[in-house]
Formats: structure tokens, sequence, C-alpha cells
């Protein structure tokens, strides 16, 4: 268990944020999962209407959850995980490399997809072939299975043994899923309909997709949230 900070006030959380070490590795570069993991909660607590939290709070990096933000007696649990498809993840290693050109189709993924050896991915990487194309809603319905996909296995995660669930638990996925321009707002309304069928807010109360520009919410109703970056005090 690490403390992060604790902060007294929004004003004093938003200068303990910007002094947070969040740098974040490329992947050929020894990027780890607790780099990604404070780069995300970094990033949440900036993003967040500073009436959302109470102060003075203490924010926790631990494991199972991964974070815990502690307030007036009160505690959330935050677990994280990185929405990205395995195959993408080592194709961009081999891209950094310095395989195939630097300007390329998007690849398509599915979640869960077998992985591929390093010699496909090399090939289809030097091949660029553009794949089928997106059509009408589908990068928004790609984009809330792909959302899904990565919530359900933390639901799972936080019913086994060891696992902490606190007063509040929220889940943070940090979204380098592959896709085209996606309408977030329609995309996380498809994702809130998918997690209450799946009794997902029974776990969590609240599901965060962290994107470069915008912090989804998601629970019985969807806040849209800009990214504020943890550097740059307002």
């Amino acid at each position: 268990m690490t403390q992060l900070l604790r902060a007294e006030s929004a004003d004093d959380l938003r200068c303990k944020l910007a002094l947070l070490r969040i740098d974040v590795s490329p992947r050929s570069a020894g990027r780890t999962k607790e780099q990604t993991e404070r780069f995300s909660i970094a990033h949440l607590l900036a993003s967040l209407p500073p009436d959302r939290l109470a102060f003075p709070l203490t924010v926790e990096h631990r494991d199972r959850p991964d974070c815990v933000v502690t307030s007036n007696g009160s505690s959330i649990g935050i677990e994280l995980t990185e929405a990205i498809s395995e195959n993408v993840a080592r194709a961009s290693v081999l891209r950094q490399a310095g395989v195939g050109p630097s300007v390329y189709f998007i690849p398509r993924a599915l979640p869960g997809e077998p992985s591929k050896s390093t010699a496909e991915l090399r090939r289809e990487i030097e091949l660029d072939k553009a794949g089928p194309p997106w059509i009408g809603d589908e990068p928004e319905r790609e984009w809330a299975a792909a959302m899904l996909h990565f919530t359900t296995v933390k639901v799972e995660k936080a019913h086994k043994a060891g696992y902490s669930l606190h007063r509040r638990n929220w889940l943070l996925i940090y979204d380098n899923w592959s896709l085209p321009r996606v309408h977030y707002a329609e995309a996380s309304a498809i994702l809130a309909a998918k997690c209450s069928e799946a009794n997902v807010f029974a776990t969590f109360d609240r599901v965060f997709v962290l994107g470069s520009k915008l912090l989804c919410e998601v629970g019985k109703t969807v806040q849209i949230h800009e990214v504020r970056s943890p550097r740059v005090e307002s």
C-alpha cells in the first residue's frame, strides 16, 4: 500500500496532483501496470467536478482494489484496468521498433480474440490492408461491447476471495481500444444499458472510461466530463 497524496481542499488536490509522478513509458520501453494506474487515477481526480469529492481526502494505491479514496470516514474503492486488444498492444511494440508504415489503417479488434503470433502481426503490419468499413453506429456499439467485456472481467474479480468491497465502488477503464471516431454520449448510453442488463451496478456504482479528451461516467445515468490534465492548474 502506498499513499499517493492527502489533500485538504479542492485547491490543495490540484496542487498535489500537479506534483504527482504520472509519466507512462512507451510499450516498447518498459511500460508498467503501476504507471498506467497512477496516470488513470490522477486524470480521474483532476477531471471530476470538485463537489464530487469530500475533503480532506487520502488517496492510496494498493491491490484488490487498486486504489482507495478515503474522506470523512467513508471510502471509495476504485478498480483500474486498461481496455486494449492484446494483439494491438503487441503490434504497437513492433511499430515503435520501426516495423511497417508510420501512417496506417486502424486495426479492427474483438474482445477476447485469439492471440496472434509475432510473425502474423508483423505480416499484417507490413501489408497494411484496410479491413471492412465501420457502418452507422458500429463504432459506438463496438466500443460499448469492448468496455462491457473489460467490466465483466473486473466484476468477476471483485467477487473473489481477498477483494475488499467498500461503501462505494468504482471501476476506471483506461481506454486504448482501436476505433475510428466515436460519439461517446451515444456509446455510453449503450454501455449503460448493457451494464444494467449484466447487473454490473450491483458491484460497481459507477464505471468511468478515460479517453484522451473525454471521461465517460456510466451509471444509472450517463455524464460526460472533459479530461483535465493534472499538470495544468486553473
